[in-house]
C-alpha cells in the first residue's frame, strides 16, 4: 500500500526579497547539516520546504548570485509568511560577472563530459573516512549505522566492481522501526528472480551501494547520465532537457557554474550540475526523481589535478513495511576525507567488504577505544535531532554494545 501520509511534517513557506522589496527568483536553499532538504524560489520569489520535524533546531542557508549568503535558524522562521531579505554583495572591479548565455550551457555540459578522462583518477588510489547510514520514518530517525572505511580504487577507466571496501570499525543502533518479515521475503524473492535472468542486481551491502552512487565515472557507458552522447542532460525531441544558469561561485582563482537542468522549462533546480570554468571538472552534482523516492548527491575535491569524491550521499526509500512513501527514507552519506595515491597497502582478500554481506546486529565487534575520540567524527558529528530521535529507548552507547559482536 503506498502512504499518503508521506511528507515530513516540519515546514516553512515565504518569498525571498531584496532590499528594495522586490521578489527574486531562482534563489537556492537548504538545511545547513543536511542539504538534500532543498529547493529555489519561483519567479515571484516564493518559497517553500518541507523536512522532518526532528531537524527544526538546523539553520536555512539562502544563496543567490550577487547577493551575500544568509543563515538563519529554522527556530526563528515561521511556518508561513516568511520575509527573507538579501543584501547585495560588494563587487571588486577584478570580479566582474560575466554571466554565460543560456545557448552555451549545452556546450559546457559536454565540454566537461568530454574532460572527464583528465579530470578524474586515472591510477589506482584510496580513500578514507566515514560512512553513516541514518532512516527515517515520518518524524523519527529510528536507525543509525556508523562506519570508518577505506575505499582502493583503480580509477575511473576501470569498472566500478572492481573498487574495494574495508570496514576499520563499524557500530549501530538498535532498529526502532517495526520490520515486516513479509516485505523482506518478498524482496529477496524479485532480488533472486531478476538475478535468475542474468540482469545485474544492486548490491546487499549499503556500504558498497553507496560508492558506486558516483556515476560521473560511468562516462564510457552511453545510457547513463555522464554518457557521451549526453543524451540524458541534451535531450532528443521526443524528451527534451532543459538548461538554466543559476549563478555562480568563485573560489580563489576558479569560477564555478550552478547549472540546473530537468524536464520542466524551466527546471525546478532538484537536479545540477555545478562546473569549474577553468579545467570543465564536474565538481559536485545532484539528481534525483522529482518525487524525492531517489536522490544522489556527489561533491568532488582536487587533489593534484584530479577530482576525487569528498562527499557522496544517496537518499532512497527504505522498504520495510507495506506504508510505502518518502517518510521513509535510508539516508547513506561517505565523507572521503583522505585521499591516498601514493605507497598504498593494497587491501587484502581477506578484508574485503562482500557484495552480499548484510550490514545486521552482532556482525561486527565494539572498539570503544577506536571510536571515542575518533578524527572522522569530530569533523563529521552526529546531529542532536538524530541523537535525541534514537535515544528515546536508551542511551546510544548501551545500544551500539547491544549490538555488537561478542
Amino acid at each position: 500500500m503506498y502512504s499518503q501520509s508521506n511528507s515530513p511534517t516540519g515546514q516553512l513557506s515565504g518569498s525571498v526579497l531584496d532590499e528594495g522589496n522586490n521578489p527574486l527568483d531562482h534563489v537556492y536553499f537548504f538545511l545547513k547539516n543536511y542539504p538534500e532538504f532543498n529547493g529555489f524560489s519561483n519567479s515571484s520569489g516564493h518559497f517553500s520546504l518541507r523536512f522532518p520535524e526532528v531537524l527544526k533546531e538546523d539553520t536555512l542557508v539562502v544563496n543567490h548570485l550577487g547577493y551575500q549568503r544568509l543563515q538563519v535558524p529554522l527556530a526563528r522562521l515561521k511556518s508561513t509568511g516568511n520575509s527573507i531579505r538579501l543584501a547585495q554583495a560588494v563587487i571588486g572591479l577584478e570580479e566582474v560577472i560575466v554571466k554565460p548565455e543560456d545557448s552555451s550551457l549545452e556546450e559546457m555540459i559536454s565540454k566537461a563530459i568530454d574532460n572527464i578522462p583528465q579530470n578524474y583518477p586515472n591510477k589506482r588510489h584510496q580513500l578514507t573516512g566515514l560512512y553513516r547510514k541514518v532512516s527515517t520514518n515520518y518524524d523519527d530517525f529510528t536507525h543509525l549505522v556508523e562506519a570508518v572505511v577505506t575505499v582502493e580504487d583503480l580509477g575511473y577507466e576501470k569498472d566500478v566492481q572492481s573498487a574495494k571496501i574495508k570496514v576499520e570499525s563499524l557500530r549501530q543502533s538498535e532498529e526502532h522501526a517495526e520490520v515486516d518479515p513479509y516485505i523482506s521475503a518478498m524482496k529477496a524473492k524479485i532480488r533472486n528472480q531478476i538475478e535468475s535472468m542474468g540482469e545485474p542486481v544492486g548490491a546487499l551491502n549499503p556500504i558498497i551501494g553507496t560508492y558506486p552512487s558516483n556515476y560521473i565515472r560511468t562516462a564510457y557507458v552511453p545510457e547513463s547520465h555522464f554518457g557521451r552522447d549526453g543524451y540524458r542532460f541534451m535531450g532528443i525531441p521526443e524528451l527534451p532537457v532543459y538548461h538554466q544558469f543559476m549563478g555562480m561561485e568563485f573560489i580563489g582563482t576558479d569560477t564555478i557554474y550552478h547549472i540546473a537542468f530537468g524536464s520542466d522549462d524551466p527546471p525546478d533546480g532538484r537536479n545540477f550540475l555545478k562546473i569549474n570554468g577553468r579545467n570543465h571538472a564536474i565538481v559536485e552534482y545532484q539528481l534525483g526523481y522529482r518525487s524525492g523516492e531517489h536522490q544522489v548527491y556527489v561533491k568532488f575535491r582536487e587533489v593534484d589535478g584530479r577530482y576525487y569524491p569528498e562527499i557522496i550521499r544517496l537518499k532512497s526509500l527504505r522498504l520495510i513495511n507495506r506504508d510505502v512513501g518518502v517518510h521513509q527514507m535510508d539516508i547513506h552519506t561517505l565523507w572521503l576525507d583522505k585521499v591516498n595515491t601514493d605507497h598504498l597497502k593494497k587491501i587484502r582478500p581477506r578484508d574485503l567488504l562482500k557484495r552480499e554481506q548484510e550490514i545486521e546486529p552482532n556482525e561486527f565487534p565494539l572498539d570503544e577505544g577506536f571510536w571515542k575520540d575518533n578524527e572522522f567524527l569530530k569533523n563529521h558529528p552526529l546531529d542532536s535531532a538524530i541523537i535525541n530521535s534514537l535515544e528515546r529507548n536508551g542511551k546510544l552507547l548501551e545500544q551500539f554494545e547491544r549490538n555488537a559482536k561478542d
